[in-house]
């Protein structure tokens, strides 16, 4: 990490994915509104050449911007509503997972009593949280920030941090299976609902191919990234998470309601991006859902 690089390697994807909510934020017909998104974009543009250059660029085709731009807009209202009908329900502890630059803990109307952590990798949280304090923000709900590593122990840095298992969660896991492998997303979930008492619930969304490579900060990452993007679009036709993710979830031990993004797109009124268009049967197909825990489930 250098001094010009604030969010090295994939954590990139952050920023460019609030790039897109700062731009959803300002249309007359926005899905949500995120009013720290651009103050995120200004600080990670005034402090790395490579981000504003991401940023301003993006890809050349703008069909592909656009469809980045959308598909973001539309799971991030679809993660809000998911979150706050959890919340009203009774699930009163929040864990977001890869939480990167999201802002809901600010931005959600929460109910009282709610208490949310946000996990991601340090390097995130050392860009963040200076923003949001230069912002003035304050929380809707207890917030609690943990830097970790979702390929390490985790579960344990939860636990410590006053996370119970024995209360509902509302778990939240937005846009990061498709950096995963297969037995990276078993793990995950195998992690998560050993963690879920009944009742907890959950919201996922998954593709098998990315709108357009990820963006890395250095030629070493690229190296790496573009072997690892390869064997995941190589593994993704036959990756049960992929071709049948109720199936999936439900041997996890949750009972999933599994949406094709095309539908959710409509309700919403955008127009549904080529890239996740449906697939024929027994094909890897992209897949927003959320999901209950039940109480036979319980790791």
């Amino acid at each position: 990490m250098t001094q010009s690089d604030p969010l090295p390697g994939l954590a990139l994807t952050a920023i460019l994915v609030t790039g897109a909510r700062a731009t959803e934020s300002a249309r007359p017909d926005r899905l949500f509104e995120d009013p720290f998104a651009s103050a995120f974009v200004k600080a990670a543009s005034r402090a790395s050449p490579t981000i504003a250059q991401a940023l301003a660029q993006g890809s050349a085709n703008e069909a592909v911007n656009l469809a980045r731009r959308d598909s973001v807009a539309v799971r991030t209202r679809f993660c809000d509503d998911y979150l706050l009908a959890a919340a009203a329900s009774g699930c009163h502890q929040v864990v977001l997972l890869a939480a990167g630059l999201d802002s809901r803990a600010f931005r959600l109307p929460w109910p009282a009593g709610v208490r949310l952590w946000e996990l991601d990798l340090p390097e995130v949280f050392a860009f963040k949280e200076p923003v949001l304090a230069d912002r003035g923000a304050q929380p809707g709900c207890e917030r609690t920030v943990l830097p970790a590593d979702l390929r390490e122990d985790w579960p344990h840095t939860l636990s410590d941090a006053g996370f119970d298992p024995g209360r509902p969660t509302a778990w939240l896991i937005e846009g990061l299976l498709m950096y995963l492998d297969e037995g990276e997303r078993d793990l995950l979930l195998s992690r998560v609902g050993a963690l879920s008492s009944a009742g907890s619930r959950i919201a996922l969304d998954h593709q098998p191919r990315f709108f357009s490579p990820p963006p890395v900060s250095t030629t070493d990452d690229a190296a790496g990234a573009g072997a690892r993007f390869a064997a995941l679009a190589a593994a993704a036709s036959s990756d049960s998470s992929l071709i049948t993710p109720a199936e999936w979830l439900d041997g996890h031990g949750w009972r999933a309601k599994v949406e094709e993004p095309a539908a959710i797109f409509a309700r919403h009124g955008r127009p549904v991006p080529a890239q996740i268009q449906a697939a024929a049967p027994g094909e890897a197909h992209s897949w927003m859902a959320t999901a209950e825990r039940a109480a036979a489930s319980l790791g």
